[in-house]
């Protein structure tokens, strides 16, 4: 078998693909109706974010868990839910750290009072 000759010439496809596409920004319909939406109220639904927890349980994902409690925590008195959990505030602000660490009972009972509110 010899080898298959290719032409040398490029084709119009391979011209179009070396220029930049220009970025298209997306449009509403005129009668396509927009409403604002704010996160905080999801976020301060104990019924919501203890569904959330327990998804990312199931994922594995420690990462979300911190996240979603954190942002939970943002949201909320957080006085009255370290008491309610019945922890200590200084453990319920180590959780909220970066690289926290948290016990298994430490979120056993922050989940058992997300499950308690909700």
């Amino acid at each position: 078998m010899g080898k298959t000759q290719t032409s040398k010439k490029l084709g119009k496809f391979s011209k179009n693909t070396l220029k930049a596409k220009p970025v298209v920004k997306p449009r509403l319909k005129v009668s396509a109706a927009a409403y604002d939406y704010s996160a905080a109220s999801d976020l301060a639904n104990r019924k919501f974010i203890s569904a959330a927890i327990a998804d990312a349980l199931l994922d594995g994902d420690a990462d979300a868990i911190r996240e979603i409690l954190v942002s939970h925590l943002e949201q909320v008195h957080r006085d009255q839910f370290f008491k309610d959990a019945g922890i200590s505030r200084r453990t319920l602000f180590k959780l909220m750290e970066p690289n926290a660490n948290p016990t298994l009972e430490s979120l056993a009972k922050v989940c058992k009072a997300l499950a308690e509110a909700a």
